[in-house]
């Protein structure tokens, strides 16, 4: 097996996740609502052994043969059974069945979906390198083909035009792995020149790529930034490679650390400063996100957010991220972020809300950042300047293990809830979908009664919410039979703030916020 090819994981999850999506039935937090075949199948997916996994997909599919869900079912076990072949012939006559069976934009994205499910294969190293270009090859050819079939083009929805390019140009990030498998550095490094210059996205599986062929090549500086690229997007053993360069380079590793995090916190645009006229009244916007570490489709979203948080000052915009395990579990989530999914109906990621009226969908590649930046601060702009129905202040003390908050509002509103959140500013954990700083994270979340907040104070007992944090992810693991590997249910105690804020029972208006450090 190739060096590429053996270290590398083009992880399929985060390729399906962005542009296979509708195709995939993502994995709702409410469980309870879907179908019990679909639990099954989400069950039968987490399956390491595929003979094992082949097994009870069968039973599934004949417990229930008139399930919507069957395509993805039998699509299921056909991967299954691509994961078992010995030959490339035998992959390849398995894969034109999944194509007689795909429609639509779905068609095109299957053939690269292809591809990278034989360079990924097990068995990679025992296939005939040439021939596997060659069926790369004859992939992308389909593609274009398909791509440019008329009957195709007239049937396919506005929305997912969009999506022809992007998929075309993704050809060529397929074909350079390939020539990248057969050792034909040239050709892989053309192969990736080519990519760019049709609007491909400079993502991780690209930086990693070309950080792989420049290596090879022996241009070992190009190399090097390459990596740190992907490594800011926590891919791969990008990070190891990174390091391994660096030293040759420099000959130590003075310095890597802080360059690593500073490349690992870099926004890929700069936000525009937000600077109010003399209009501002002091109103405060609210801007919630629910996302989640294994969301591959949260990336833009959550560095969107990240730089709403550089634009905006706290007196301008008040932030939360509540983390949902969609599609998959996620160790920063709780009791209160599950809770707040339940008040909005929120069964997808990512999902946000401004002032609590405005959601707005949809996500994308780290590629995508600067879009979804320009679309929140478009909404939250257009509210910045009404004036504030009630005037709100909050401030926060913290002692060993709790936090002593004292709140003030000039004006009751019956109609309204007055609530109080405690966030942690910042937590580390690499998911699958890169993002390694998880900014905003909400850790409790409580409604307080307005006659009660004069003259008193409000607690929160970081023990506490520790606690109910810790037992969420132990009765979530019970629920659908998981371990997580890591859990992050701890708090910082260094880097707390406080949110109150006024919301319209009814129609979900923020009618104002305020924000504080916790001292």
């Amino acid at each position: 097996m190739s060096t590429y090819m053996r270290s590398q994981t083009i992880t399929l999850v985060i390729f399906v996740g962005l542009i296979f999506v509708s195709s995939i039935i993502l994995e709702s937090q409410e469980r309870q609502e879907a179908p019990p075949e679909y639990r099954l199948l989400m069950k039968a997916r987490r399956i390491e052994d595929p003979n094992a996994r082949i097994i009870e997909l069968e039973r599934i599919k004949s417990e229930y043969p008139e399930s919507k869900y069957r395509g993805l079912i039998e699509n299921a076990i056909i991967n299954a059974k691509i994961e078992l072949s010995i030959s490339l012939e035998e992959i390849m006559e398995l894969q034109s069945m999944q194509f007689q069976k795909a429609r639509g934009i779905n068609r095109l994205f299957l053939f690269y979906y292809a591809g990278f499910d034989i360079l990924q294969h097990k068995k990679i190293a025992q296939f005939d390198k040439k021939k596997v270009t060659q069926a790369i090859l004859l992939y992308a050819a389909e593609a274009e083909k398909f791509a440019e079939n008329p009957e195709f083009l007239q049937r396919l929805p506005e929305r997912q035009k969009p999506l022809i390019n992007r998929g075309l140009a993704m050809r060529y990030l397929l074909i350079s792995q390939a020539y990248l498998n057969e050792g034909n550095l040239q050709k892989a490094k053309e192969a990736l020149a080519l990519y760019v210059k049709n609007g491909g996205a400079k993502d991780k599986v690209f930086w990693y790529t070309q950080g792989v062929t420049l290596e090879q090549l022996g241009e070992n500086q190009e190399a090097c930034d390459s990596f740190f690229s992907a490594a800011a997007e926590n891919f791969g053993d990008s990070v190891d490679r990174a390091k391994e360069l660096y030293q040759k380079l420099h000959g130590s590793l003075e310095g890597f650390e802080g360059r690593l995090e500073a490349k690992q916190r870099e926004l890929p645009f700069h936000p525009t400063e937000f600077k109010p006229t003399q209009d501002w009244r002091g109103k405060t916007v609210l801007a919630e996100l629910f996302t989640g570490s294994e969301c591959p489709p949260c990336v833009a979203s959550d560095m969107g957010f990240d730089g709403l948080i550089e634009a905006y000052s706290q007196d301008q915009l008040v932030i939360l991220e509540y983390h949902l395990p969609i599609p998959r579990p996620d160790p920063i989530m709780n009791e209160a972020t599950r809770a707040r999914a339940y008040y909005y109906s929120v069964n997808s990621t990512p999902t946000t809300y401004i002032d609590g009226e405005k959601k707005l969908s949809g996500g994308g590649p780290r590629s995508r950042a600067k879009a979804k930046f320009d679309e929140y601060s478009t909404e939250i702009n257009s509210r910045m300047y009404e004036t504030p129905e009630v005037k709100l202040q909050v401030s926060a003390k913290r002692g060993s293990n709790d936090v002593l908050v004292s709140l003030s509002f000039d004006r009751e509103i019956s109609s309204a809830d007055y609530n109080l959140v405690h966030i942690q500013e910042e937590v580390k954990y690499a998911g699958s979908n890169g993002i390694l700083f998880h900014k905003k994270v909400v850790r409790d979340f409580k409604t307080v009664i307005p006659q009660e907040i004069k003259g008193k104070s409000f607690v929160f007992n970081i023990l506490d919410v520790e606690r109910k944090g810790a037992q969420r992810l132990a009765d979530y693991e019970k629920e659908i039979n998981f371990s997580f590997k890591e859990k992050h249910f701890k708090i910082d105690r260094s880097r707390l703030q406080v949110i109150f804020f006024v919301q319209d029972r009814s129609s979900h208006k923020v009618y104002n916020a305020a924000v504080c450090d916790v001292e």
